[in-house]
């Protein structure tokens, strides 16, 4: 619940912009959404959820959790997932972003990684 609070908080802090009044004298401040090429948080929302994936929230803002296709595989360097390989069950990570701080395999050895 808290997770949807914060995403739906997000959205309406990166809504809000200042803006310089027109030239033109039109008074119109607001351009539509059609016209900024900007997309609505539910429609990308609902095009993460289409792909599988599920909206997640890190540091830069809300971002799309996918699926990875060798989600549990496993694996003894980075380079044999999609993802990271996490080195603690040697298996290839769920999602990306893999968000916190994990230990995960590259070049043979366990290094410190952490998503925000």
């Amino acid at each position: 619940m808290i997770r949807i609070f914060a995403f739906f908080a997000l959205c309406v802090f990166a809504a809000c912009q200042l803006v310089d009044a027109p030239a033109d004298g039109s008074g119109q401040v607001f351009a539509p959404v059609a016209e900024t090429g900007a997309q609505s948080p539910l429609i990308l929302q609902q095009q993460c959820e289409a792909a599988g994936g599920t909206m997640v929230i890190g540091l830069a803002g809300p971002q799309c959790a996918r699926p990875e296709p060798d989600a549990g595989k496993a694996c003894n360097d980075s380079k044999d997932c999609s993802g990271v390989c996490l080195a603690e069950t040697r298996s290839c990570s769920p999602v990306t972003p893999f968000f916190g701080c994990h230990d995960v395999l590259q070049g043979g050895k366990a290094v410190g990684l952490c998503i925000d």
